[in-house]
């Protein structure tokens, strides 16, 4: 891992460090003597969007946890690389009420849990998630995305988004206990290191979704994108025999099979459905087994369809991306080769935990993410940063 640390222009951030180091220590020998006290303030940093265009870094009070919470101690926090858009109104997301603390991933530390918690405590490392899901017995449950947007904007799922409102770009994130993953074996890794699960986990819902099996040929539409590198990454790591990343950037398509090895074959494509087809095909040695679209915001879908058509007989499609027109699909070539096209949405409850044992039993390599950290005063310019992210780059903020 390439890890570049943006530093601050002045010395608060160390003196947090400082601070943060000591209450840690603290919490651990209260944890190896058996008590469940804590070392917490009653304040803390956070940032705060109060309308669109105004953020601040604010002194927040430090909530005692819900019953169903978690009060985690930030480590890093991942930003988006459309985390401006959003800030500026530019998206049309379901904001939470605001002001209300904006970022969705973290890595940290419990440092109190609410009484009905009992799968994690103090001390212990954890993967924060955004996707929370009702837990009522219903077949669509609401979901929201915190610290960033209400995927559908019911009374249950607005509810929920109020409750839950505030992100990880603070010193300390209250959490919903359903969306903490405890990170075992891995206290000796650093943070910055450990941020890349973020980048990973929508992707390995997706790949999980296709039903990827050892050996298999998979094909990566997207392939250069910020989700769609961490896909190429997944699949090798998960045994695909065949990685076919699909995308026009030559040289980053070759820098993906430079850094993940001989298993990902490049397939450049040029915007022409029937040369494309051809290019995919070859790339895949014949016809693939899967295939994972990712590609975002995209003019045309003549890719994607392609990549459907490069399909064996009873292929699966999984759309993860985003595009501005429709996919239309052939009921015919549909019929004909027993194909599957679905939609995926984030990834199932398990899946970080999942995801985290890959990483923790040596079978995932986040050393291959190329991390740039700011300090969390500075995140105007993580921001910044995270816009002109690519291929396997990520941004971090480090309270």
């Amino acid at each position: 891992m390439a890890t570049r640390n943006i530093p601050s222009g002045g010395g608060y951030e160390s003196r947090i460090a400082l601070a943060s180091a000591f209450a840690l220590r603290a919490m651990a020998d209260k944890r190896l003597s058996g008590t469940t006290e804590t070392l917490m303030t009653t304040t803390h940093k956070a940032w705060r969007l109060h309308a669109h265009n105004d953020l601040r870094f604010d002194d927040v009070a430090t909530p005692t946890p819900a019953p169903d919470g978690v009060l985690v101690r930030i480590e890093a926090g991942m930003v988006l690389s459309y985390m401006g858009r959003v800030l500026s109104g530019q998206v049309p997301y379901s904001l939470p009420p605001m002001p209300f603390v904006p970022g969705t991933n973290a890595i940290g530390r419990v440092i109190a849990a609410g009484d009905n918690v009992s799968h994690v405590r103090l001390g212990d490392r954890v993967f924060l998630s955004p996707h929370l899901r009702g837990d009522v017995p219903e077949s669509d449950p609401p979901q929201i995305l915190i610290g960033l947007t209400a995927t559908i904007t019911t009374p249950a799922a607005l509810a929920m988004q109020a409750r839950w409102r505030d992100g990880v770009f603070a010193e300390i994130a209250h959490w919903p206990a359903a969306c903490v993953t405890p990170l075992f074996n891995m206290d000796d890794r650093a943070a910055a290191e450990l941020i890349g699960l973020a980048k990973l986990i929508v992707p390995f819902g997706g790949l999980q979704r296709t039903g990827l099996t050892g050996g298999e040929t998979i094909l990566i539409n997207g392939a250069t994108g910020y989700f769609g590198s961490g896909a190429v990454m997944l699949a090798a790591s998960m045994g695909a025999g065949r990685v076919v990343a699909v995308g026009r950037k030559r040289e980053a398509l070759d820098n993906l099979r430079d850094v993940f090895g001989s298993r990902v074959i490049p397939a450049v494509i040029t915007g022409e459905a029937e040369m494309d087809l051809d290019i995919i095909r070859k790339a895949a040695g014949g016809r693939a087994d899967v295939a994972l679209d990712l590609l975002g915001t995209a003019k045309s879908t003549s890719t994607t369809l392609s990549c459907l058509r490069a399909l064996k007989r009873g292929g699966r499609l999984v759309l993860m991306g985003s595009a501005d027109v429709p996919l239309e699909l052939s009921f015919r070539e549909m019929l004909a080769n027993d194909w599957e096209v679905v939609g995926q949405f984030m990834y199932t409850r398990q899946a970080p935990g999942q995801l985290a044992q890959l990483a923790s039993e040596g079978l995932l390599d986040l050393n291959k993410i190329e991390v740039t950290t700011f300090p969390l005063a500075d995140f105007r310019r993580a921001v910044e940063a995270a816009a002109l992210m690519q291929g396997l780059d990520l941004t971090a903020v480090i309270p």
